[in-house]
């Protein structure tokens, strides 16, 4: 059976960490437009969202209606208030499991309830929110594993069963968008990226200047075929065991995840999807890194312990 190393845990921690960031990111981000967005009075009234609603699914208007709540926007503040407070406590990995499941339930009852302001960036943040509650996360770097007095300590099989679905399910994810843009006629001609950037929608501060460097058409082509690569090239090439062509691949598919945050103005996508990406195969890019000030959350863990002592050089 192969230790539990300490680089491998760590991607817990990341996942836990980056998903408790996304959601405050959020939560900044929407909180003064709360009565906008989701009071009845918003930019999507109820006729719109009510052809869409599915029967059996929890969501924020069906609780508001239930309940009978007629302060819409004091509940609102409230409901976020409570979104904010348990984003902190996964933030430092305090009661994780409770916080997680109370970041869960109430994304989940935003997403349902208005289906019509969502896109990827809502359905990644709910699946990396639904491996945080199922996954061990609070063993790793949390104040939870600082004050519980019995030793806890991660199987080595479970825990590589845990990265593997999380590796499996990235793969898919990228290579089903690689695989879906081959039909299209502008990834194949190479313009995909200058069409993109030209969109209104994607306006940013970095447009003009994108706007020159890819009215070269090598440079278009390039980004965009490039795309294309990192997307379909990712899922089959990161299982080769080739530590620098891992590294490379790795950090292509962040930068390419940059790149669409600075220039498309996704940004909130870009860093659900950068969490994601280092949640599954972070350890490829800290594979001797100093830890030892991650020790003292896993005091009574001898694996860890030992992992650490021996990236320091100690010998025992």
């Amino acid at each position: 059976m192969k230790p539990v190393t300490f680089n491998h845990a760590i991607q817990l921690a990341v996942l836990r960490i980056g998903v408790a960031l996304t959601i405050l990111a959020k939560i900044f981000v929407e909180f003064g437009q709360l009565d906008m967005l989701f009071s009845q009075h918003g930019i999507i009234q109820d006729v719109l969202t009510k052809p869409l609603d599915v029967s059996y699914t929890l969501s924020l208007p069906k609780v508001i209606e239930f309940f009978g709540i007629g302060n819409e926007s004091v509940f609102l503040t409230i409901l976020y208030v409570i979104f904010g407070v348990s984003a902190c406590f996964l933030l430092f990995g305090f009661k994780t499991k409770i916080s997680a499941f109370i970041c869960l339930l109430i994304h989940l009852m935003i997403f349902n309830g208005y289906n019509l302001l969502a896109f990827g960036f809502d359905g990644f943040l709910f699946t990396l929110l639904f491996y945080t509650l199922i996954f061990p996360v609070e063993k790793v770097c949390s104040i939870d594993q600082l004050i519980r007095k019995e030793k806890q300590s991660i199987n080595p099989q479970q825990l590589n069963f845990y990265l593997r679905v999380l590796q499996v399910h990235l793969c898919i994810v990228y290579f089903t968008a690689g695989y879906s843009k081959l039909g299209g006629a502008e990834w194949m001609n190479g313009t995909a990226i200058w069409q993109a950037i030209n969109q209104p929608q994607f306006y940013t501060g970095l447009t003009p200047f994108l706007k020159s460097l890819a009215s070269y058409s090598w440079v278009s082509a390039g980004l965009t075929w490039g795309t294309l690569f990192i997307e379909l090239g990712f899922p089959l090439l990161i299982w080769i065991r080739w530590p620098k062509m891992q590294v490379v691949l790795l950090i292509s598919v962040l930068l390419m995840h940059v790149f669409i945050g600075a220039v498309m103005g996704l940004q909130m996508f870009a860093w659900i999807m950068i969490v994601f990406d280092l949640s599954a195969f972070g350890a490829l890019l800290f594979r001797n890194p100093n830890w030892r000030f991650l020790a003292i959350f896993d005091r009574k863990n001898t694996i860890y312990e030992e992992e650490i002592s021996r990236l320091n050089g100690c010998r025992n």
